[in-house]
């Protein structure tokens, strides 16, 4: 199977800002998903794991999104694994269906964001100036949604064009690659394309894939479940945690807005397990935000609050040191909307 590049063209589809999907058929579909795909949903110094890794890594990314139904989709999918992502949506696609609070939810859901053009463009079509300018407007609305300009690029088709050189000194982006491209935009049987992978399995390994796709969904349900049984984990690609980008979205909350934030790292403290991050809202600029948490599934908590400097820091209690959990957070929301963003799932090993 090929793997120098993803060829697939961005489909048409319709387009609606701030699309939310229909709540109950979400909830239909996502249900059915985990039957159809065949694999069951599955000292005092911190020893944090959120920069070096001790298990095997895998770097799920994302291209062409966000589609209106299947990327909130993919959002509950990966959070009930604990993964976290790289998504690279096109500037044309992401600003006329997200809104600012819809980026931001992603965000502070552990996610990150990246360039891959305004209009899906070949670069390699293009002049130097042209190329730039295309890249450079994707960066621009993205800024818009976020409040900071991505860090990483992602080139249509592998086609950097004659620009290469100038991503970093002219745009401030390194350039994302891929390891493993299964071209599921080709419709292949699922287990192909896990047979592929496997073939292409290394730590650090890096997965292009579409969250555009219904068989996208099927496709990293498997995954999940195959790797997170091996013990693999799934995190960001570290180029893309763009320098300042916290302050830069809290820059871009007014009264009223829903809160953001970021589960930063987790470890062992004293024999426990902590969890450590930010999260801040608009209505308490002095901290004090209430943080919710629920541990494998079980009735949600007020563990603590957030201190002066908007940071967290607080232990997880698993049922069984037997067992993982999947321990998710909210930020509790003080303004008048009521709506308590998720900050993320992650799985913590067995104690």
């Amino acid at each position: 199977m090929p793997v120098t590049g993803s060829t697939a063209r961005p489909e048409q589809r319709p387009r609606g800002r701030r699309c939310r999907p229909v709540l109950l058929l979400v909830a239909l579909v996502a249900a059915l998903l985990p039957a159809m795909s065949g694999e069951p949903a599955g000292g005092s110094e911190i020893g944090w794991l959120s920069d070096e890794y001790s298990t095997p890594v895998m770097h799920l990314s994302f291209d062409d999104g966000p589609h209106w139904l299947f990327t909130p989709m993919l959002l509950d999918l990966l959070d009930s694994y604990g993964a976290r992502a790289s998504f690279f949506p096109t500037g044309e696609t992401i600003a006329a269906r997200w809104d600012p609070e819809t980026t931001q939810a992603l965000l502070s859901r552990g996610h990150t964001v990246g360039n891959h053009t305004w209009v899906h463009s070949d670069l390699s079509t293009l002049s130097a100036d042209s190329a730039l300018a295309e890249v450079a407007r994707a960066s621009v609305g993205l800024e818009a949604l976020t409040g900071f300009k991505p860090s990483c690029f992602r080139a249509p088709y592998g086609e950097v064009g004659q620009i290469r050189a100038r991503l970093g000194p002219d745009l401030g982006m390194s350039l994302a690659g891929w390891t493993a491209d299964p071209q599921e935009w080709r419709d292949p049987p699922i287990q192909e394309v896990l047979s592929y992978l496997q073939s292409r399995e290394r730590d650090g390994m890096v997965v292009l894939l579409h969250d555009r796709k219904w068989l996208t969904l099927h496709i990293v349900e498997r995954i999940l479940a195959i790797y997170s049984s091996r013990g693999w984990t799934f995190e960001v690609l570290p180029g893309c945690h763009a320098t300042g980008a916290r302050d830069s979205r809290v820059a871009t909350l007014e009264s009223g807005d829903p809160p953001v934030g970021r589960i930063e790292a987790f470890g062992e403290r004293d024999g426990s397990t902590w969890l450590e991050g930010w999260a801040f809202d608009a209505d308490l600029p002095g901290g004090g935000l209430p943080l919710r948490v629920t541990v494998s599934g079980q009735e949600p908590v007020i563990v603590g609050r957030t201190a002066e400097d908007h940071h967290f820091s607080f232990p997880v209690s698993l049922a069984s040191a037997h067992v993982s959990g999947l321990v998710c957070v909210w930020a509790v929301d003080a303004g008048q909307q009521g709506h308590d963003p998720s900050l993320g799932c992650r799985r913590l090993p067995a104690g």
